[in-house]
């Protein structure tokens, strides 16, 4: 079976659906306590992005970017973590963003949960996970006062974040790409 992966300029590469670090990444999946079949559910989620929108596997819930990073949450779990840390601090009650210093990210949830991407290069337009069409929040934890923009899907300006550090709620499904700062 291959998968085919999307590259810039419209390019795609067919590869082998299993690539020489999944069973590395099934193990890491694993060793974070998730059984068997939750670690070949995570792995048809990075998989599934991985062919929709490109990327690189670095993690077992993580896709590594040019321009930053997506991770994943853990099946049964609403809040991202990285593998070799300790689970987000937050509930619904009190939703607290993972975002990584002098970056801005979003999340495909409601406070903060769900996927969650980061972007860290200023002055590019980048597009934003495709399956994010509606909800959702951000979280601009750039240097203080810097602005993240939004753009339409024919990349026109839409709005700016509000100055670092502030998150909201928010609505994905007009946002096609966007500019960190």
């Amino acid at each position: 079976m291959t998968v085919s992966i999307a590259l810039g300029g419209g390019v795609a590469l067919a590869a082998p659906a299993a690539q020489a670090g999944q069973p590395a990444f099934q193990g890491q999946a694993m060793d974070s306590g998730l059984s068997a079949s939750e670690a070949t559910e995570l792995q048809n989620t990075i998989d599934a992005l991985l062919a929709k929108d490109g990327g690189k596997q670095t993690a077992a819930n993580e896709i590594s970017y040019a321009d930053g990073r997506l991770l994943v949450p853990l099946p049964g779990e609403k809040y991202v973590r990285e593998l070799n840390g300790s689970r987000a601090e937050g509930t619904a009650d009190t939703a607290r963003h993972t975002c990584t210093e002098k970056r801005l990210c979003g999340y495909s949830g409601r406070n903060y949960t769900g996927q969650e991407r980061e972007w860290y290069r200023c002055n590019v337009l980048y597009k934003k996970p495709s399956a994010w069409r509606s909800g959702g929040s951000w979280y601009n934890n750039q240097t203080p006062g810097r602005q993240g923009s939004w753009y339409d899907y024919n990349k026109r300006f839409l709005s700016h974040t509000r100055p670092a550090p502030y998150g909201a709620n928010g609505n994905w499904a007009p946002v096609g790409y966007v500019k960190a700062c």
